[in-house]
């Protein structure tokens, strides 16, 4: 996929605390099969603490951690205190990493609300280190490309690693497999509307493409488009196809998708009835409805609404829409 290195830090507590001895905090993850060799290899790094900013060093307005403070002639001035702590953060995990270049992120799930509170604390951290540490370290901003660029120097033998990472527990008897499982409506769901969305997207990029469409009808294929796309999107969330969200917030993952399904139904309906007068010239003065329901008997579909008529000889038509590229018998 052209990646470079892989970063990540969900892996078992008991693995995690083996490679952190041995210092294989850092490998070359080869999976099977073996024989595609190293074709299919990538440099791993396991972060030391999560995606979360070192302990005391969380800077931003959700924690309570004391802002940095160079001004010595403030009350407040903490600068060397705290530069004494970061210096210990580094050379603890310095203990487990095979270099001297050390990779450490300031963050975590819905910080830097106030970035320049972050960034302000992060700049005066960085500027007192390198004045008062800067024999020994060296501070500053970077990125995963960075970090990896600077291994490049290091002439280290990676440990390889070939299998994947589970079964994976963060702490005794808490395994993780189950979510292979777990709410397993839920992830039919899932499998539904990405369906759904598949067959409609092959008509509405049809749609986008007819130059007899106005520039407003377009516009609605396309933000109609976008939304599914958009609770498709997230529902990948690791917290959702997986079924580890709390029910609240699982109800809303499949709320999300049932309203994309349902407010994409009508234009879908009306492409598929664009499509057929186009393809046969079949044209019906009646609205076409779109029938969700795959295992059930038609009288479960809209068809339903017109049990009179059916009393009276009505006729009905039954367009079956096969968005495969491959032709079915």
């Amino acid at each position: 996929m052209g990646f470079d290195a892989f970063f990540f830090a969900r892996l078992d507590y008991a693995d995690k605390e083996r490679r952190m001895n041995e210092l294989e905090m850092e490998y070359i993850w080869r999976p099977n099969p073996l024989s595609l060799g190293n074709q299919t290899q990538i440099f791993t790094h396991v972060l030391y603490a999560h995606y979360s900013s070192p302990s005391g060093f969380n800077f931003d307005i959700l924690d309570g951690d004391d802002p940095w403070i160079n001004n010595a002639q403030s009350e407040d001035f903490n600068a060397a205190k705290e530069a004494k702590k970061m210096a210990g953060e580094i050379e603890e995990r310095l203990q487990h990493y095979l270099t001297d270049d050390l990779f450490m992120v300031f963050g975590d799930d819905f910080r830097y609300m106030n970035a320049f509170q972050n960034y302000h604390n992060m700049d005066g951290m960085i500027s007192y280190m390198n004045e008062h540490y800067g024999d020994k370290y060296l501070f500053k901003y970077s990125t995963p490309s960075d970090y990896i660029d600077a291994l490049q120097k290091y002439q280290v033998q990676w440990p390889t690693k070939y299998d994947d990472m589970f079964p994976y527990s963060d702490s005794p008897d808490a395994y993780w497999t189950g979510y292979f499982s777990s709410r397993a409506n839920d992830k039919a769901f899932t499998r539904k509307g990405s369906s759904v969305f598949h067959a409609q997207s092959q008509l509405l990029s049809e749609a986008v493409l007819d130059a007899n469409k106005s520039k407003e009808q377009i516009g609605q294929i396309l933000e109609a488009k976008e939304d599914f796309l958009d609770a498709m999107g997230i529902n990948q969330h690791h917290d959702a196809i997986t079924g580890t969200a709390k029910q609240r917030v699982a109800d809303d993952y499949a709320f999300r998708i049932s309203r994309a399904i349902k407010s994409s139904s009508d234009l879908y309906s009306s492409l598929i009835e664009n499509k057929i007068n186009l393809l046969s010239g079949l044209a019906s003065d009646q609205k076409w409805v779109q029938c969700e329901r795959t295992n059930s008997t038609f009288l479960d579909c809209p068809i339903s609404e017109f049990s009179h008529e059916l009393q009276n000889g009505f006729q009905m038509t039954v367009v079956v829409h096969n968005p495969s590229s491959l032709d079915l018998q």
